[in-house]
């Protein structure tokens, strides 16, 4: 990975936990997690047209950790294993539709708010959030794979 692009990721990331950071006290009212950082870090792996490093990947959640203030390594295990996901399931993902793309990244979302809620609020597990979650990442997945709107383009590599 050349180094302007690791920039332009890092730069990307930082900006959509600050994002992620002003939106969940809102929606979290509304019983919603939508994990943004990880769907950015998701789409540029699945938009990556060459495998990425596992140690840079790593050290990418280890960054994401430090920003977002979760325990330390949590999102490094977490994006390491979305990256062994997407980079090992790469050639299948070209059969999916657009529709079934949207239900993986859902899922996975699902994924990530279950294993990050049971690590940082174990005594507020809520699988109201979870469930919420779930229904309303998938939504917003269709809607945006109906409407054809390409926000993974801002990750051509």
């Amino acid at each position: 990975m050349k180094f302007t692009q690791s920039i332009k990721l890092l730069l990307i990331i930082f900006i959509a936990n600050i994002f992620e950071s002003f939106l969940s006290p809102y929606l979290i009212k509304a019983f919603i997690n939508l994990p943004i950082t990880f769907l950015f870090f998701s789409m540029f792996l699945y938009k990556s047209k060459t495998n990425i490093n596992p140690f840079y990947i790593f050290l990418i959640g280890l960054f994401v950790d430090i920003i977002s203030d979760a325990p330390f390594g949590l999102n490094s295990a977490l994006f390491c294993l979305m990256a062994y996901l997407i980079n090992s399931y790469s050639n299948t993902f070209k059969l999916f539709s657009f529709f079934q793309i949207c239900l993986f990244f859902s899922v996975s979302s699902f994924f990530y708010i279950g294993i990050t809620q049971i690590f940082m609020n174990l005594e507020n597990f809520s699988y109201a959030v979870l469930l919420i979650s779930l229904i309303f990442n998938t939504v917003l997945f269709i809607t945006i794979s109906l409407l054809r709107i390409n926000v993974m383009a801002i990750f051509k590599t």
